[in-house]
């Protein structure tokens, strides 16, 4: 069948056909007006501004249409159909998932919110050495919190919502600011600040499209289902398909329909969801020595509070799926943390170039690991969600940049960087992959375990507790958690020296042509390191046993990906040549 409308077909090993999550779109149209005014007498410097933002979005979650096959082997054994040939319409699969309407799209009009903002600030010259910045900004979306459609919530989760929903009217954010410089050669400075970050359009979209009505799904039984007794159902003893089996290319939605399998769960967004916020504090010293050197050295705390996070609150039965669907609360609950100091050296080399050295240290936690869309994995504990609370997946605590410019003869630029990192820490993952080994921090490998001997004390001494509690499609209970190679690694450190020069032909004050040669990773050094915010180390973090040998996993903490692609800093050796012309 055309690839367009084929299913998806989950095997083992591989997805082929049109996937399930296809097509969605989200149209926006935004005009934008601003204007600042800006004031100056004597030492002030006073600036008064104001915005608005009209927002006109739609969501189209056309998801499940062409529908999901779940099958059970990757390659058919034996002429199931008795049709006479070996083919795809000879394979077991569990069940089919699509769209009760199938040929209807999800769309999801009148997205629509007004983004306004006003501030004003001074930068006042206090004295000869002292300059002081004062400033207060307020600003307000009209629908952050998906208000417009809230008289149309299914009154199933009515009980699920607490307080009324209105518009959040108190989103000021003072900033204050200070340089004193004692000398010309010497400055401190400092700040504090509280800003507000917006609600992305998927909030609201899952709430619309996730009300237990908009989006439903028949699951339907493949020829593998077996009854409540474990026998086959669309099997004969000799393993040949009975009459009216469902058949994978033929006939995958024919089975019968598994009454409240299609249960997508309900999102709300909670009536006490807020802009995330941010206070930040700096405070900074910079230093000239000679006439090129300088030296600086900079302080920052972050504590980001309101951010969102989606809880499990509970269930209703659903009679649009025939069975029981599981409720979500959308709500501003968790915190964010950030500590970094950056310490700076920049040594001007006049007409010849510059160079610059750069250390940062830096500290970081908060619940998800994605903090805009926290909704990959549940709480471990939706009563106690600071067991949510660690490192983020790209919590990188030492950091050394060396960089520089050179203006060689014939007027090239050569332009070399080079970085070196620790290691980022690793989520470690139940033996069927869905979530993190509940009694462990989240992320916890390179922080909470350094080495796989710790690792393996702490499963050790949790299998002799009697295991942990784990929920699998059709299975739930208490497991052993396999030991791990002591060879098994969590992160890997980042060294790539990168170069680049680069020459500008000018043809005329219009007309310039620049020729760029580039070099990644010129020592060829092999960093390991993941591109998803799920698994950034780069190393499998999945405790899956072994299948001869249960009892351990010999793919833990074996490396999966490196770092920077093909052309990117800290992949494999690559070199580019470039041309860009300007006019």
């Amino acid at each position: 069948m055309p690839t367009s409308t084929a299913p998806q077909i989950s095997y083992p090993d591989l997805d082929d056909g049109a996937t399930y999550r296809v097509p969605q779109q989200t149209r926006q149209f935004r005009l934008q007006a601003d204007d600042t005014l800006t004031w100056t007498r004597h030492s002030h410097s006073l600036s008064l501004g104001g915005g608005l933002q009209s927002i006109d979005a739609d969501f189209n979650l056309g998801v499940f249409q062409q529908g999901n096959i779940q099958a059970v082997e990757d390659f058919p054994d034996f002429d199931r159909n008795r049709d006479g040939k070996v083919d795809d319409n000879d394979l077991l699969f569990a069940v089919a998932l699509r769209s009760s309407t199938p040929t209807r799209p999800l769309l999801l009009p009148d997205n629509d919110n007004y983004h306004i903002y006003v501030f004003v600030q001074d930068d006042w010259k206090a004295a000869s050495r002292l300059t002081l910045n004062l400033g207060l900004r307020w600003e307000m979306d009209t629908n952050l919190n998906n208000l417009s459609w809230y008289p149309n919530r299914n009154p199933l989760v009515q009980s699920f919502y607490q307080g009324t929903r209105h518009r959040d009217y108190d989103n000021f954010g003072p900033r204050v600011g200070f340089n004193y410089a004692p000398n010309p050669r010497l400055s401190i400075h400092g700040g504090y600040g509280i800003y507000y970050d917006r609600i992305i359009l998927e909030v609201m979209s899952l709430e619309k499209g996730f009300d237990g009505r908009a989006l439903a799904l028949n699951v339907t039984a493949g020829n593998a289902i077996t009854d409540q007794n474990g026998n086959p159902v669309y099997l004969n003893p000799d393993g040949t398909f009975r009459s009216g089996a469902p058949e994978l290319l033929s006939s995958p939605f024919s089975g019968f329909l598994l009454a409240g399998a299609g249960s997508t769960g309900i999102d709300i967004i909670n009536n006490r969801l807020r802009n995330p916020m941010v206070q930040q504090w700096n405070l900074g010293i910079e230093q000239q020595i000679g006439e090129g050197l300088v030296f600086k050295l900079d302080g920052i705390h972050n504590l980001g509070t309101r951010f969102i996070i989606g809880r499990p609150v509970g269930s209703v039965y659903n009679p649009v799926t025939q069975g029981p669907d599981s409720v979500t609360d959308l709500e501003s609950a968790v915190n964010t943390k950030y500590d970094g100091l950056w310490l700076s050296v920049r040594q001007r080399l006049g007409r010849y170039g510059e160079f610059d050295a750069a250390y940062t240290w830096a500290k970081a936690y908060n619940y998800a690991n994605d903090d805009q869309i926290p909704f990959n994995y549940s709480p471990i504990d939706p009563d106690d969600l600071h067991r949510e609370y660690g490192p983020p997946p790209n919590d990188q605590r030492h950091r050394v940049v060396f960089s520089g410019v050179a203006n060689l003869p014939g007027k090239l630029r050569f332009s070399p960087i080079w970085t070196i990192a620790s290691g980022v820490p690793m989520d470690i993952l139940l033996p069927d992959g869905t979530e993190r080994v509940p009694n462990m921090q989240r992320n916890a490998g390179g922080r909470q375990f350094h080495t796989a001997a710790q690792l393996n004390a702490f499963i050790q001494k949790t299998n002799a507790a009697g295991g942990v509690y784990e929920t699998t499609p059709g299975s739930t209970g208490y497991v052993m958690l396999p030991m791990v190679s002591e060879n098994a690694h969590f992160d890997d450190s980042f060294n790539a020296l990168d170069f680049r020069l680069d020459r500008t032909f000018a043809f005329s004050d219009r007309l310039l042509l620049d020729m760029i040669g580039e070099a990644f990773n010129i020592f060829n050094v092999t960093n390991i390191l993941g591109t998803s915010n799920l698994n950034y180390s780069g190393f499998a973090n999945t405790l899956a046993p072994d299948s001869g040998n249960p009892g351990f996993s010999s793919s833990f903490g074996k490396p999966v990906s490196t770092a920077g692609g093909v052309f990117g800093s800290g992949g494999p050796r690559a070199f580019q040549l470039a041309a860009r012309l300007r006019f």
